[in-house]
């Protein structure tokens, strides 16, 4: 039996990705499942060698399978399910053996939530489930920091605990720089250039966090970019990473995110226009400094551009 490649199965073999539904269900359950055949089929299957699971013959049918485990099946007489369909890729900013960088869309949760929709993914198991099919194997991918909901853009995992243990340090010491992008309501008075109130749980509104004495020390530093009519576009650096950090801090300050309904920031704008433009940081590694950015999406740009505001006109080089 011939094992499929590190990038794609050989022809004729049916590969399948274990999503976070099957994981922790036995190997012949969980491959049953997949495959759409009985479990006597699955012990053919193996007693056969043409199960491989993680790019190695699998013999265990006991073993508990783990999200992202990649089984790769070559059929014979039975009719095997096609793979479930799955999400379009996210796209890949940057990737070496100790991390990769995501362009995170809106919408996706970078950590499961409370409750999930039926299927949802969050942008972890994505990339899990992405890198593992694409290499044929498990492989590891380790979160460490997280992305609003509706935030879009530059998201970093790391790809070993190494690599964790180090990024976790350089977020922690402040030699991350990250930039991001914001359309805000007003603007058009005078903008403060650093924010600097403490932030904490808002005991009246379950997930809101708000400015108040006692709470964590955050800063927030503001340049405009723009002004767009009623709204301003702002490039923000938060110096601290506490959550809600940009959103309470522009709303305390009379300028919330447009759209950020959670805040005060609607305006018929569809949703909060807030992008994790540009991060600078040192390789975990090398110590070599990385510059990642994530293009403005398209519903923000298209936004932009109907004030005469191209994001490539008015953007920070």
């Amino acid at each position: 039996m011939i094992p499929a490649t590190s990038t794609s199965p050989r022809p004729g073999v049916v590969r399948y990705v274990v999503h976070p539904a099957l994981a922790g269900q036995r190997l012949d359950q969980g491959l049953a499942a997949l495959a759409g055949v009985p479990r006597r089929r699955v012990r053919a299957l193996v007693s056969e060698g043409r199960l491989w699971l993680n790019g190695k013959p699998s013999r265990v049918l006991s073993r508990h399978l783990r999200l992202a485990d990649v089984l790769d099946v070559v059929p014979g007489d039975e009719v095997l399910a096609p793979p479930p369909p799955v999400q379009p890729d996210l796209a890949i900013l940057h990737e070496d053996g100790w991390l990769v960088a995501v362009d995170k869309p809106a919408g996706l949760t970078t950590q499961p939530p409370r409750t999930r929709a039926r299927g949802e993914l969050t942008a972890h198991e994505r990339v899990l489930m992405q890198l593992a099919g694409r290499e044929g194997k498990q492989v590891e991918v380790l979160l460490f920091h997280r992305l609003d909901r509706l935030t879009t853009g530059v998201l970093v995992f790391a790809r070993q605990h190494d690599a964790a243990r180090a990024l976790t340090k350089i977020w922690g010491s402040g030699a991350a720089h990250k930039h991001y992008l914001a359309v805000v309501h007003g603007g058009q008075d005078a903008l403060p250039r650093k924010m600097s109130g403490a932030i904490s749980h808002d005991p009246l509104v379950p997930g809101r966090f708000r400015v108040a004495r006692g709470g964590k020390p955050a800063i927030t530093e503001v340049h405009l970019l723009a002004r767009l009519g009623e709204f301003s576009l702002l490039e923000i650096r938060p110096l601290t990473g506490r959550t809600h950090q940009v959103r309470v801090h522009l709303a305390e300050a009379g300028f919330p995110v447009a759209g950020d309904t959670l805040y005060g920031g609607g305006g018929g704008v569809p949703r909060p226009f807030l992008h994790a433009w540009r991060l600078d940081f040192p390789h975990p590694r090398t110590g070599a400094q990385l510059r990642i950015e994530a293009p403005i999406p398209a519903d923000m740009q298209a936004f932009l551009g109907g004030f005469g505001a191209p994001a490539e006109a008015v953007l920070p080089h």
